[in-house]
């Protein structure tokens, strides 16, 4: 017992990177013990050999940064998401988000943890003990040697452009998924493999898994590769299977695919792309899917203007022809108002479409006018890609409308920014099947927005 109560007080100190303690005094104190015949010759030198990798440890560069984000958002709501009617009265309220992010690195490990509270202003009492503050990331990140690393925990997943793997951060909580993160990462090279497995709570027995407050996958799998092929080509590749368990049998599961990737040329001011995924597999209710979604991108670059011309193109299934499989592409856990216009008039598939699929042709302008300011003007036709009925029972017109998107951000500082926002949507008679309302009256959207993101804390030795 005794010989154990040393060894642990050394071994503890050994590894206190605050306690320093002088090569020649610790060895002449192991040698003291194995002379006392209290530890072996073998035990001293593993107690040497701990002290000097302490040592070694406590030398090496560590960052600490806390690090705030505040970012209010004003909204204006007539016709946001739905057309409006001659009744409807516009909707208009400020949003907050509050982020506390807090960093520690040290070479091979980084710890990140995100703290934020997510509220309308209003939305609790003056005195109320409720509130919205939650985790938003927290997970450890580990090198196993120079080219991969290991993370842990919940943590947002941005894959590509994001249209299939997006922390959503325009959503005041956006995305973050609890799993595992396995990257590989060298000068041609970025690979990454995610697994996570969900469960609402502990469990003593069975992997029961029917959440009430919300939908989530049971099991995902991704892999992500994107390689530089040479000075201009680059190819990514993604292939994803998230299960869902079914309703009615707690150990059946219903896996849904999801495998294509991206092949893009970068010459000078010009850029262009092809993307491509095909869906295979089952959904959550268990039916099969067989579906597809193209995007090809141009896009240009001047001094101070990019302009960006390509479409969106997501299957999906045909009024007239009732089948047992789906033909709907479901964009998985990426973003939408990116790519689809910032009404949000497309964002749940396939309910959005009624099924039908979606073709959107876009045309994107930037202007930076300085280093501080950039205006933007975003353009977007929609046209359903498959025949859908309206309640007579009556084919609609293809063509559902027309989008424009202005913007201009402006940098004040280091750590401040504003965003303002003005669409407008000119929706044609169709688009009344999809979402109510009267299509003569113009949907306007508005919304000003201040991020402050200034660094609190950094200590870096």
């Amino acid at each position: 017992m005794k010989k154990s109560i040393i060894l642990y007080f050394l071994a503890v100190f050994a590894f206190l990177p605050v306690v320093r303690i002088k090569a020649q005094d610790n060895a002449a104190f192991t040698r003291l013990l194995v002379q006392k015949k209290l530890i072996t010759q073998r035990e001293a030198d593993s107690i040497l050999t701990a002290t000097e990798i302490t040592k070694k440890g406590s030398s090496e560069n560590t960052d600490f940064s806390i690090k705030l984000e505040f970012r209010p958002r004003f909204e204006y709501r007539d016709g946001y998401k739905q057309l409006r009617t001659a009744d409807s009265k516009a909707a208009y309220f400020t949003s907050q988000r509050s982020r506390l992010n807090v960093d520690y690195a040290q070479p091979k490990f980084k710890f990140h943890t995100s703290i934020q509270d997510i509220r309308v202003w209003g939305q609790y009492g003056q005195t109320s003990a409720s509130g919205s503050l939650n985790v938003f990331e927290a997970y450890a990140e580990t090198g196993i040697s120079n080219h991969f690393s290991i993370k842990l925990g919940r943590q947002k997943v941005e894959l590509d452009n994001g249209r299939i793997f997006s922390a959503a951060n325009w959503s005041q909580a956006a995305r973050a998924h609890d799993g595992i993160n396995l990257t590989f990462n060298n000068n041609t090279i970025h690979s990454e493999l995610i697994t996570s497995f969900n469960q609402t709570s502990e469990r003593i027995f069975d992997t029961d898994f029917s959440p009430t407050t919300f939908t989530n996958y049971k099991l995902l799998n991704v892999h992500y590769l994107k390689a530089k092929l040479n000075k201009n080509f680059s190819l990514t590749t993604m292939n994803a299977a998230d299960s869902y368990q079914s309703k009615t049998n707690s150990n059946t599961l219903y896996t849904r695919g999801t495998s294509g990737g991206r092949l893009d040329f970068e010459k000078g001011n010009l850029y262009l792309t092809l993307s491509g995924f095909y869906q295979y597999g089952q959904l959550q209710s268990g039916n099969q899917i067989s579906a597809y979604y193209l995007q090809p991108e141009i896009q240009l670059k001047t001094n101070k203007l990019s302009t960006r011309l390509g479409a969106e193109i997501t299957s999906g299934d045909k009024a007239e022809k009732s089948t047992t499989i789906s033909k709907s592409f479901v964009p998985l856990y990426g973003v939408a108002w990116k790519f689809m216009g910032n009404m949000d008039y497309f964002t749940s598939f396939p309910s959005d479409v009624k099924n039908g699929g979606l073709i959107n042709p876009y045309l994107f302008f930037t202007y930076d006018l300085n280093n501080k300011i950039s205006l933007r003007s975003d353009f977007h036709l929609f046209y359903l890609a498959n025949k859908v009925k309206n309640n007579l029972d009556q084919n609609i017109n293809p063509y559902l409308g027309f989008e424009n998107d202005l913007s201009a951000h402006y940098k004040c500082n280091s750590f401040t920014l504003i965003d303002f926002g003005f669409s407008y949507m000119a929706a044609e008679k169709s688009m009344e099947t999809l979402k109510s309302g009267n299509s003569n009256i113009t949907p306007v959207w508005s919304y000003v927005m201040v991020t402050f993101k200034p660094e609190l804390f950094h200590l870096k030795k």
